[in-house]
């Protein structure tokens, strides 16, 4: 890009340049480094707000940071969709630069909004935002050093990219391994002794040993629930939700627990589709898989209803509530007494940035409510 300027970059530019290789090439999380690079371009430019928005797999804009702006106002921008920051390439470099009316109506904002394309070759990844005075004036110079800045931070995000896609590969390669492994070493060995314990059974059965037949049996009935569990583990390692979308993959767990309980279980939904980014749909299907498993195992319910319910603002709401014996909600927050399995649904509720709320109360039953938001009227535009 810059071998076809006229111009020799000034001082100032090469230190800027220079400041933000280093950054992009720091040791910090990749977070941190997208703060680093925004407080950079902030105190060249003398930028009163920036953001930076990536485009994501679904053709949204994902902002990924941001400064000038409150939490309010970034989330009335967060998922937006990808029209109007579309970029094309133009023959004048200076037309490459998009300078907008300010997009937030925030009354302390300069009044100009330069647009950054954030490319990757001849992929455009995202843009860069900011927010500066109305005297700035689009030079030669000044074009270039923009376009090159979003050419570094499109590098750092492919790369960024192509690092993650590895680590989603190997980890669902490990699941696969992991799978096998249990199916191959556990399950056999389970199913061994499964059968050594009916042939205990046979060999007592002449002698009429009531404590013996007692004892076998709760064997049996624990081997059995080791099976289970043991098979839904191996199916969840090698079933990725985003295979399945959260809807149906909720339906088939819900006809599962029906199947496998007895107990009868309503699923309510309106929605077929409810399309979510993958790893947000994996952590709603892994909690909503927990509370049915809690529910089997704990609850001694007659009757299950989950709800899933989506508003026109984005808000998804599941519920899972039953009718079973409950449990004293003091326990889970003390150090002896803390379930796992609810720990980790709340960790993923807040993955999802949301909220898990668990209300339940000896002998009146309990209620699981997970609360996010989502825009997915965005993902069709």
């Amino acid at each position: 890009m810059t071998e076809n300027s006229s111009f020799e970059w000034s001082p100032s530019a090469i230190k800027l340049l220079y400041r933000i290789t280093s950054s992009l090439s720091s040791a910090n999380d990749r977070d941190q480094i997208y703060k680093d690079f925004l407080t950079l371009l902030k105190q060249h430019f003398d930028a009163a707000a920036g953001s930076i928005q990536l485009i994501t797999n679904e053709g949204l804009m994902d902002l990924t940071a941001y400064f000038g702006i409150t939490e309010e106002q970034a989330n009335s921008i967060q998922h937006a969709p990808i029209d109007g920051h579309l970029f094309s390439f133009e023959t004048d470099v200076i037309d490459e630069i998009q300078v907008r009316e300010t997009s937030l109506a925030i009354d302390s904002l300069p009044p100009r909004q330069l647009c950054i394309p954030i490319r990757f070759k001849i992929r455009t990844l995202g843009v860069i935002n900011l927010f500066v005075k109305d005297d700035i004036d689009i030079e030669e110079e000044l074009a270039y050093l923009l376009l090159s800045i979003g050419a570094h931070l499109g590098e750092f995000v492919e790369r960024s990219n192509i690092e993650k896609a590895k680590r989603h590969l190997l980890i669902k390669d490990e699941r696969n391994i992991i799978a096998n492994e249990l199916h191959d070493s556990l399950a056999q060995t389970l199913a061994s002794l499964r059968f050594q314990v009916r042939i205990l059974d046979q060999s007592l059965q002449p002698m009429g040993d009531f404590m013996a037949f007692k004892t076998i049996e709760s064997v049996e009935h624990g081997l059995d629930e080791a099976t289970t569990d043991l098979r839904e583990l191996i199916a969840h390692c090698r079933v990725p939700i985003e295979e399945q979308g959260l809807v149906p993959a909720v339906s088939r767990a819900v006809e599962k627990f029906r199947k496998d309980t007895g107990i009868h279980i309503l699923l309510q939904c309106e929605e077929t589709t409810l399309s979510l980014p993958s790893n947000m749909e994996l952590n709603a299907y892994r909690i909503v898989q927990e509370a049915l498993t809690n529910i089997k195992k704990h609850a001694n319910a007659y009757i299950v209803r989950v709800l899933l319910n989506r508003d026109d603002d984005g808000n998804i709401s599941i519920l899972i509530e039953n009718d079973g014996k409950g449990f004293d909600q003091r326990k889970i927050h003390s150090s002896e007494g803390e379930h796992l399995g609810l720990t980790i649904m709340k960790e993923r509720a807040k993955h999802l940035g949301g909220e898990l709320k668990i209300e339940s109360e000896p002998d009146e039953g309990t209620r699981v409510e997970l609360r996010f938001q989502y825009k997915e009227e965005n993902a069709k535009t």
